[in-house]
Parts: C-alpha cells; structure tokens; sequence
C-alpha cells in the first residue's frame, strides 16, 4: 500500500475496480500481479466525478446522480472530462486498456522514478503512485486547472506524488534525473530536454505521430527504439513553444489556393492504404494535418497543410491511382512523402512494428526499418541536419 496515512477515500463499491482489474487481466491488457492490483486498488470515480462518453447513439453526460454512474467510470472506455469551446475533447481519462498497456510495455522496477508528462484527471499518476510509491512519480500538466483538480483527487485518494503546472516539452527539472518517461499525450517530436532528464538506460514511452514509441537512452545520448504494434492515440501536447496543428477548415481553404507546382503521377504506391499513409504523414509533419474527402467514381482529393511552415499539398487521385499534384507555400513536402510511401511499398508493406526511432541530443529524429543502423535511415529533420 502506497497511500498516505489516512487519507484515503475507498471506493463505494469495491468490487467495481475490482472487476475492472480483472477484466484488464483476462483481456490481456495487464500482465503482471502488481499492476492488476494498482487498478483494483485506484478508486478512478474520485477522478471522473462529471464525464461524457461517446456511444453509438452519440454523446451522453454523467454525474454521480445519473444512472449507471459506476458502471461507465469502471468500463474500458475513454471519459472525456472537457471541451474547447468549438466542441473538440481536450482533456480525458484514457480507456484503462490503453493505459494498463503503456504501464505494462514501461517496465518499471521499484525505486525507479518516472515522470508523466500530461496529467490530466490524475488517474495514471494514481496507478503509478499506488505501483511505485507517491515520492517516486511526478506529474506535468500545461493546464493549471487541470493540475489543481488532479492534485484535489490525488490527495483525496490518499496519493501525494508531484503535480506541477508546466510546459510539457520542457519536462521538470527538478526532479531529474528520471529512470522512466511516460507521456500521455500525443506528441510530434520527443523533446530534447527529456533526453536531458533522462538516466542512460532509461525509457521513454511516447505516442509520436500515430505511433506508440518505446525508446531506451543509450551511452552515446540518443534515444532509439521500435513502434509498437499496438496503435493509440492521445490528444495532442499543448506547448507555448511549439507550432499548433492547423483546422480541417484552414486545411481545406489554403489548399484550395493557386499553385506554384504541380506535378502527374501515373502512381502513387502506398497511398491507399489509409492507415499506413496517415503514419508517414504524421511522422514527416508532426504540425500537419490532411483532410481526404471521397469522390464519384472512387476518386480521392488529399489536402494537406503544415501548421509550423504553410505549406501544402492537395493531390487528386483517380480510381487508378492516377494523381495531379498541386503545392505551395514555399518548400515542397510531396517528394520526400511521396518517396517515404513508395519506399514502404517497394518493402512489402512492412507493419509498423518492424519501423523503429531514433532521436539525437539535438533532437534530430531519424526513421528506419529492422535495424537503426539501415542504409534506409531517414532523416525526418532534414533542415536541422
């Protein structure tokens, strides 16, 4: 037990963390003894008191008097606690499965200090508090309010790790080193000040582009590791010092624009599959955003715009294949993500498993396939190179 004496708060109903635990364990999510027992221990209503959960027939409120209250705070479902004033979830508490996955792939060991980097409703810095020890675990969040509510619930939970209002790209000094990094929001690069707060050997578990990203600190600084197969998602990191990801409504008017290139394809390998092709794009422009809207005839217009440089594309591809490209606002970004795509469709089409990262001191980020070391490695920073 982990909690600070007398202050905890147990839950109403024991038996619904519990079986929430349990239901991670036979899902395969948790995998070992002692995260099982976090999540049966963590009473997760004290951190989701007002919530809303998407379902089939749309979006429904919940407070402690609406019916099934517990039920839906102890299922494996995303709660969203807060939205931007144009409707967008900005703040959640992540489906426990996806949680209970990254807790398991960051392989803590006791004594191992670890900081979260997006605090959120303060659930995950619960688990990690109730798994380590509260003296271990420090928890970052850009959004004070945020902060002050988590820290509310931490305390009213019996937990006391470290919960401060900061810049997630900038981590949090005072604490490093860390043996563990853990960020619970989406990311376009990692940040070369973690590497800075990070022990040689220790990891960082980040969702980079859409990818979940495991990397270990080596002896020479950089940070290298593989994607894991597990996909996820997280809302995006908000930093004062970083560029933002442009509208679907920005998308759609900058790329509507004049031209000042365009090119014929006769083919353009790899950008039917979706999935694939939304991966290298967010790797290449960790600011950008693309749009794809359907056409008659199978026909497909891709637009996409870079939030940091303003540049863009929009390619019109026929249900051949057959593409007419349009750039502008400056640098052109189809070659090189037109060459990353044919590059995976010239592999095989390799899972995204077999991809891996490296990330330098200088916060240059490199891609490659199989090995770190490939003839492939590309490098997703040419301008810092």
């Amino acid at each position: 037990m982990t909690r600070s004496a007398g202050t905890g708060s147990a839950t109403p109903e024991p038996r619904y963390a519990d079986r929430l635990a349990r239901e991670l364990a036979a899902n395969g999510s948790v995998r070992s003894d002692a995260w099982r027992r976090a999540f049966a221990e963590v009473p997760r209503h004290l951190f989701v008191p007002a919530f809303h959960l998407r379902t089939a027939e749309g979006i429904t409120a919940y407070t402690d008097r609406t019916p099934g209250w517990l039920e839906a705070i102890y299922s494996d479902a995303t709660l969203i606690t807060r939205f931007s004033p144009d409707g967008l979830a900005v703040s959640s508490s992540t489906e426990p499965s996806l949680m209970a996955l990254m807790l398991e792939h960051l392989r803590v060991e006791d004594g191992m200090k670890v900081l979260e980097v997006g605090t959120g409703t303060g659930y995950n810095a619960a688990l990690l508090s109730e798994r380590l020890g509260s003296p271990l675990v420090t928890s970052i969040d850009v959004d004070g309010t945020l902060v002050s509510q988590a820290r509310e619930a931490l305390e009213a939970a019996g937990y006391r790790p470290t919960v401060a209002t900061m810049d997630g790209a900038l981590g949090y000094p005072p604490k490093a080193p860390y043996q563990r990094i853990l960020a619970t929001c989406g990311l376009g690069r990692v940040p070369s000040t973690w590497l800075d707060q990070l022990d040689e050997g220790g990891l960082i578990l980040a969702n980079v582009g859409l990818g979940m990203a495991l990397l270990r600190k080596e002896p020479d600084g950089h940070a290298r590791g593989r994607f894991l197969p597990d996909a996820a998602g997280f809302m995006r990191l908000r930093s004062v010092s970083l560029p933002g990801v442009p509208t679907l409504d920005r998308v759609l008017s900058v790329t509507a624009g004049e031209p000042e290139r365009v090119h014929r394809e006769t083919g353009v390998p790899g950008l039917d599959d979706h999935a694939m092709a939304e991966f290298f794009l967010s790797l290449l422009l960790p600011y950008g955003l693309r749009v794809v809207q359907h056409k008659k005839e199978g026909s497909e217009v891709h637009c996409v715009l870079d939030g940091a440089s303003g540049a863009w594309w929009r390619a019109e591809v026929d249900a051949e294949g057959r593409a007419t490209v349009d750039e502008g606002g400056g640098h052109s970004l189809w070659a090189a993500y037109s060459a990353l795509l044919r590059a995976w469709d010239e592999a095989g089409r390799p899972e995204i498993g077999r991809y891996g990262l490296t990330v330098a001191p200088d916060g240059r980020h490199h891609l490659w396939l199989d090995r770190p070391d490939a003839a492939e490695t590309i490098t997703l920073d040419p301008e810092q190179a």
